[in-house]
């Protein structure tokens, strides 16, 4: 089947390109065909210049635009247009016009949907997205359809009992983000400023902390952040797991710990304000605070039994 390279995929393969993978152990990575890969390659690639995730994201949107515009009935006819948008009323439907018009009901619907979205309030349903009935929501592609399931995770990991068990994920600011580390057992926190919410920096900052936390395990959400999710195990030798879609509360230390951050640095705040000094200053606080649920210990304490915050 013809697969479209979504932008988190051509994030992934560009470094996965940068890293020297060759087009089919890319496309084995990603989880999609190598002839969807060279296709992308072939179109979206600037002649001379290496795979760039974003001007390859330019050109496939700028080609398919010109390409249905030229092929759009409606766009291309304005009286139609016009007898469209007079007969349209949330009791007269699109498939009624399509009929009298002699075109596709669909055709209505994408010519409201991409160039004419103020008419939505006129359709029978004002807009919300239809779904024939019986019909299911498409399986979603990409990198996460291979991931290891949080069900797989250790027992240790599950019940606390070991420290070592990590929850990661990205506090994102306007331009710059923080990648967030908390160890499951101690609360533990690592918190590192990237340049930006990409795969790269992540997997940077993961492989670099791995000698000072030792992690196990690491268990993330299914941002694009994480992509690279085989890479990083290689290179720091513990499994990684994946929480369920859109399930925050399977991170719930991670999201608990993030919500202390954000006390200080609140939704919108801009960490290109700030250094990395500045962020340790915060965490050396954070993992020296004595703790409730540590039974009056601080994280620091239960994680190594020493400081290990500078």
């Amino acid at each position: 089947m013809y697969h479209h390279i979504t932008q988190e995929e051509r994030a992934a393969l560009a470094a996965l390109l940068h890293a020297g993978y060759s087009q089919r152990k890319a496309a084995e990575e990603l989880g999609i065909a190598q002839s969807s890969i060279s296709r992308e390659l072939d179109r979206n690639c600037r002649e001379g210049k290496p795979y760039h995730a974003t001007s390859a994201g330019f050109l496939a949107r700028t080609r398919r635009a010109g390409s249905r515009l030229a092929s759009r009935k409606i766009e291309n006819d304005p009286a139609l247009g016009k007898r469209i948008e007079k007969r349209l009323h949330p009791l007269v439907s699109p498939e009624v016009i399509a009929h009298d018009e002699h075109i596709s009901h669909e055709t209505i619907y994408q010519w409201i949907y991409h160039t004419r979205p103020d008419l939505k309030m006129k359709l029978p349903q004002r807009g919300k997205k239809r779904r024939h009935y019986g019909s299911k929501r498409g399986k979603k592609q990409g990198w996460t359809q291979d991931v290891r399931s949080i069900r797989e995770r250790p027992t240790a990991a599950n019940e606390r009992t070991r420290v070592g068990h990590f929850e990661g994920d990205t506090v994102r600011g306007p331009t710059s983000a923080l990648l967030t580390l908390t160890d499951r057992t101690s609360r533990f926190e690592e918190a590192v400023k990237i340049p930006y919410e990409g795969c790269d920096p992540v997997r940077d900052v993961i492989s670099r902390r791995q000698q000072k936390l030792q992690a196990r395990t690491y268990t993330f959400d299914r941002g694009s952040a994480f992509s690279l999710w085989r890479m990083i195990e290689c290179d720091v030798g513990a499994k990684i797991y994946f929480a369920d879609p859109h399930a925050p509360w399977q991170r719930g230390t991670n999201e608990n710990t993030n919500g202390r951050l954000r006390r200080v640095f609140p939704k919108g705040f801009d960490f290109d304000t700030i250094t990395q000094r500045d962020i340790d200053r915060v965490l050396y606080l954070m993992n020296h605070t004595k703790r409730k649920c540590l039974n009056w210990r601080t994280p620091c304490e239960v994680f190594r039994g020493r400081c290990t915050s500078s």
